[in-house]
């Protein structure tokens, strides 16, 4: 029944828009792993493809599709013996609508836009909405997708905007400023269960902020609140600096005082000599992401990139990276700590980017699991 209304729901936006449809695809990620598993080198490709089809001006529309996999190579029909893991793979690897809108711009006559949602409307805080909405270059740290978290979660922003709901935004009120403010039915928290976002941005030539705050309920005793800040620098010397911190969630009451545990934290100098850059990044992982906790207390990333060549100029790059990870351990508040490193490439073939790398395992050393190959695609559009 849902696939046919799906089925109908397309037609007909096919047939309303075939006159002005744009067709994007915001995000394409593919990596494959190959690592040895018992005697065998097993590959694994993980997905999470987006595409987007849009139409209109004055009154726009919106429509998300995307597919996302842990496990491509998993079958994709369900077999005549019932395997709950096997059905499930088959259930995420289809085309699914994620996300659906519609957009009156210049409601009553005035600089804003008003937009109805559902499914995910954004993400805040990832860096995004400068290039898309002011037409910078990019600024958004390269630490986060699959490739640098194939397992488990996946961070991308301090928080999601996902459920149905409206936005209000003003993107034209002067050419450095774009505000928005969303109230919707949150989805990562279930039905009857509201939040409400607020989120300004400023974008000057070396310098550009984006702060939000926002707060849901009914949750907890007084409801659970969020906030956070990027922040971008540029020396025009060959520096730049960002930042990237936030609490995901906080409970006042319920969670008493404020720890470094409610932190999300990125800091990422960068160095351009040349050719030839050095990027450090350090992340701090948050005790709660997308209104959920995620057992990643304590855990921290110390990421050391040496790069030769710019994808924005160049059609090859490469380097050396260097990696320190601390993770909390299943026994008691000790710390595992792993040390890796990991030579690089990247090929700008045609707006697809290919992504090549070793990951060595230096510590703690296990022949066993010494190295993991990835090959990734990923797409700019």
């Amino acid at each position: 029944m849902r696939r046919t209304l799906t089925v109908l729901f397309l037609v007909g936006l096919s047939a309303a828009w075939s006159h002005a449809a744009n067709v994007s695809i915001p995000t394409f990620q593919l990596l494959t792993r190959g690592l040895l598993d018992d005697g065998l080198f097993v590959l694994s490709t993980q997905a999470d493809v987006e595409v987007k089809v849009g139409g209109g001006y004055k009154f726009g529309g919106e429509l998300n599709l995307s597919i996302r996999s842990d496990t491509l190579e998993e079958p994709t029909n369900p077999t005549s013996v019932y395997d709950q893991g096997v059905v499930a793979a088959a259930l995420r690897e289809r085309l699914t609508l994620s996300s659906a809108s519609a957009i009156v711009r210049d409601l009553f006559g005035l600089p804003f836009d008003l937009r109805y949602f559902i499914g995910e409307h954004d993400r805040i805080l990832n860096g995004d909405l400068f290039p898309e909405h002011f037409g910078t270059p990019i600024i958004a740290s390269d630490f986060r997708g699959l490739l640098y978290f194939p397992d488990g979660l996946v961070y991308d922003g301090v928080h999601v905007v996902d459920g149905t709901g409206l936005a209000l935004s003003a993107a034209r009120l002067a050419p450095w400023l774009f505000l928005e403010t969303a109230v919707y039915q949150d989805a990562y928290l279930g039905a009857g269960y509201y939040s409400s976002d607020l989120r300004a941005a400023f974008n000057f030539q070396r310098f550009k902020a984006e702060t939000f705050v926002g707060a849901s309920f009914p949750q907890a005793e007084f409801g659970i609140y969020r906030a956070g800040a990027l922040l971008y620098y540029a020396t025009g010397e060959g520096g730049e600096f960002l930042t990237q911190i936030g609490v995901p969630r906080w409970a006042p009451v319920t969670d008493g005082a404020l720890t470094m545990n409610d932190f999300f934290f990125l800091f990422e100098p960068r160095v351009h000599i040349g050719l030839v850059s050095l990027v450090l990044t350090l992340f701090w992982h948050p005790e709660y992401y997308v209104q959920a906790p995620t057992n990643e207390s304590f855990a921290t990333d110390i990421v050391v990139r040496v790069i030769a060549g710019d994808l924005t100029e160049n059609a090859v790059s490469g380097g050396l990276e260097s990696a320190v990870r601390l993770r909390p351990s299943e026994v008691g508040d000790q710390q595992q700590l792993r040390v890796g490193a990991a030579p690089f490439l990247s090929i700008n073939s045609s707006g697809v980017l290919w992504d090549f790398k070793a990951d060595f395992n230096l510590f703690p050393f296990d022949l066993t699991d010494l190295v993991t190959g990835y090959v990734g695609i990923r797409t700019q559009f």
